[in-house]
């Protein structure tokens, strides 16, 4: 009965070593890795810093290209309301005076060659 008692000890004994073994081992490597992320630590600092950076101004350019967008979308729409409205009255003139309203075609004509002069 004693031996049986003692074998079970010992087997116990040799467990608790195999692991406090392997504890004490994983205890360097944590050591270790805390050591070099210590190290790292600034860089990855700083890349965090400098993503959050680029994110706002990628968020910036964004948000200028859409408004960019905006404005020449009611511009755009500006535009073909006046050509309708000019086009409208040179209709209208065309048929009461025909002469006005050849010469007001060609200022139409000249103001869209002008206007589409880039510069």
């Amino acid at each position: 009965m004693y031996l049986f008692i003692a074998i079970i000890f010992i087997a116990e004994l040799i467990v608790a070593g195999f692991i406090l073994y392997w504890i004490i081992k994983a205890d360097k490597y944590v050591k270790s890795l805390d050591i070099k992320v210590a190290k790292f630590s600034p860089k990855l600092i700083e890349s965090i810093q400098n993503t959050r950076y680029a994110v706002c101004s990628i968020q910036t350019a964004i948000d200028k290209i859409l408004a960019f967008i905006k404005r020449k979308k009611i511009e755009f729409w500006r535009r073909v309301v006046n050509l309708i409205v000019i086009y409208l009255i040179l209709n209208i003139l065309k048929t009461k005076f025909k002469k006005a309203a050849t010469y007001c075609e060609y200022a139409v004509f000249l103001k869209d060659c002008w206007d589409s002069i880039p510069g």
